[in-house]
């Protein structure tokens, strides 16, 4: 849940409305802001700010402030122009929802990138290159991007298992050794039975990697080794789950290319080997789209 959220839920006592209220109406200021001064315009105690911030589950009013602003800018950075939930509306000719729906790949790209960083890709890159099997446990569309991911990983040697089952996954964390390697992927970071296999995979203190939405959610408390879907979009209320979808196969596509670089020559020179001595027949009289090498 973000942070924003729990500030609009209802509270308890009327000083800790007053301070929902305050955040959410001065997060343009509260960079210059102290817990003392803050206590100042709402007529109470700095120590009473402080156990604010704590009951929303931090350790004190520094990282409230912090991961606020982080949360804030993010949410402001990308989308201003299109909906994710409704990018097209029933006016739309064909070619304007074609052309919407380029603005949302775009917006959505960057959105995801924005959420990306070089310790966490260097972080998960050596997780996959240590393990000898990579368990890609979801539920839905993303089975989609997990089924891709593993078709590329397989032609530079990894072996990836798409497990369909949410009742299979549970169990595969029961027994999968600790070379093994599990990307966990859910929107939500709700989902019952991903979430039971996620703390089966802590408990054994198996190697997982959770792909999830940003924000405060159990799946993410769970897996210390995160990397967030660009989060626009509703659960329920959109038009196609477009965004998040595109995001999944981003972080899948930046994963696999990674895992590429790390033996990039060999990688593809394998590769390039490989799928020819496979695909005898596959050509083009077309010169943009042949291969060169097959006259070599």
């Amino acid at each position: 849940m973000l942070i924003t959220e729990k500030l609009k839920e209802p509270k308890h006592s009327e000083m800790d409305q007053a301070l929902s209220v305050f955040f959410l109406e001065n997060s343009e200021q509260l960079e210059e802001l102290s817990a003392r001064m803050i206590a100042q315009q709402i007529y109470t105690a700095p120590s009473t700010v402080v156990r604010f911030c704590q009951r929303l589950g931090f350790k004190g009013f520094n990282d409230f402030k912090k991961a606020y602003l982080d949360e804030q800018n993010y949410l402001n950075a990308h989308f201003k122009d299109i909906d994710p939930n409704a990018p097209f509306s029933s006016r739309d000719r064909y070619v304007t929802i074609a052309s919407k729906l380029s603005a949302l790949y775009h917006e959505t790209a960057v959105d995801t990138l924005s959420l990306l960083n070089h310790d966490i890709l260097q972080q998960v890159t050596q997780m996959l290159h240590q393990s000898d099997t990579i368990y890609i446990c979801s539920a839905g569309d993303s089975l989609e991007a997990g089924r891709t991911f593993k078709n590329r990983m397989i032609k530079i040697g990894k072996q990836v298992i798409v497990e369909e089952r949410t009742d299979n996954m549970f169990y595969q964390a029961c027994y999968a050794t600790t070379k093994a390697c599990f990307i966990v992927i859910s929107y939500s970071g709700e989902t019952e039975r991903i979430l039971r296999t996620a703390k089966k995979l802590a408990e054994r203190r198996i190697p997982t990697i959770a792909i999830t939405s940003y924000g405060e959610n159990t799946l993410s408390d769970l897996i210390s080794c995160v990397i967030y879907i660009s989060t626009r979009e509703k659960l329920i209320d959109n038009l196609g789950n477009f965004s998040a979808m595109l995001s999944i196969s981003y972080i899948l596509d930046t994963v696999y290319a990674c895992m590429f670089n790390e033996n990039y020559q060999t990688n593809r020179e394998n590769k390039q080997n490989f799928s020819l001595e496979n695909e005898l027949y596959r050509k083009s009289n077309n010169p943009i789209i042949a291969d060169k090498f097959r006259n070599m």
